[in-house]
């Protein structure tokens, strides 16, 4: 049980970047309200779903249903890795924050309580928030852990936060993404359409879609 304890402390977040995050999604919410809308994509129903015939479980669900998840998950993962090691992508990781604390105005705005129901089914939006608060860790520790070996002339505070922070945080932050992916794919498309354009059942609907187009 300790070793379980030690290794959830490792991959809990600092209290001061919680703050910075809860700032940024108040700031989207706020900056939505006051007219500065975000792209949004599918999440707020301007989307065009077109249907087909059923391929095939492999060629839907595996070759283009699948594709289309590990595509997200490369271009996501892409970023935040960067975002760790260089600071290069933080405008987007940051962003996160403010998209997810806008969209939230959004349907608010749009549909009123129904759009709560929208919101919390957008279950990979609530993933990649996590998982972008847990990359802000990551940076911090690579970074903190990098300057305190320059500073002390020893490579042992980088190893140290590698050993003890790092490597538990970089393996739960692939796994956060690759759900967030698979979840967008196969539920948050099929969840935002059915809410606000028509309904139809989850497996008609991944069964038969052979495109989206948002907008």
């Amino acid at each position: 049980m300790s070793g379980f304890k030690e290794h959830l402390k490792a991959i809990i977040p600092h209290p001061r970047l919680m703050v910075l995050s809860a700032a940024l999604y108040i700031y989207g919410f706020v900056s939505d309200a006051l007219g500065a809308a975000g792209s949004y994509g599918f999440l707020t129903g301007d989307m065009t779903v077109c249907f087909s015939h059923y391929p095939g479980f492999r060629a839907q669900f595996i070759d283009y249903l699948g594709g289309v998840a590990l595509g997200i998950f490369i271009s996501n993962i892409k970023q935040v890795l960067l975002f760790i090691f260089t600071l290069t992508t933080a405008a987007p990781v940051l962003n996160l924050f403010v998209l997810a604390g806008g969209l939230l105005h959004t349907l608010i705005s749009r549909m009123g309580l129904y759009g709560i129901l929208v919101y919390a089914g957008t279950l990979h939006i609530h993933l990649e928030v996590v998982g972008c608060l847990l990359s802000l860790e990551a940076a911090a520790v690579f970074f903190y852990s990098l300057m305190k070996s320059v500073y002390t002339d020893s490579a042992e505070p980088f190893k140290r936060a590698f050993r003890e922070r790092l490597v538990f945080l970089l393996p739960v932050i692939l796994l956060v993404f690759a759900a967030a992916a698979i979840l967008e794919v196969f539920w948050s498309t099929w969840w935002v359409y059915t809410l606000t354009k028509q309904q139809v059942s989850w497996s008609y609907f991944h069964g038969h879609v052979c495109s989206v187009h948002v907008g």
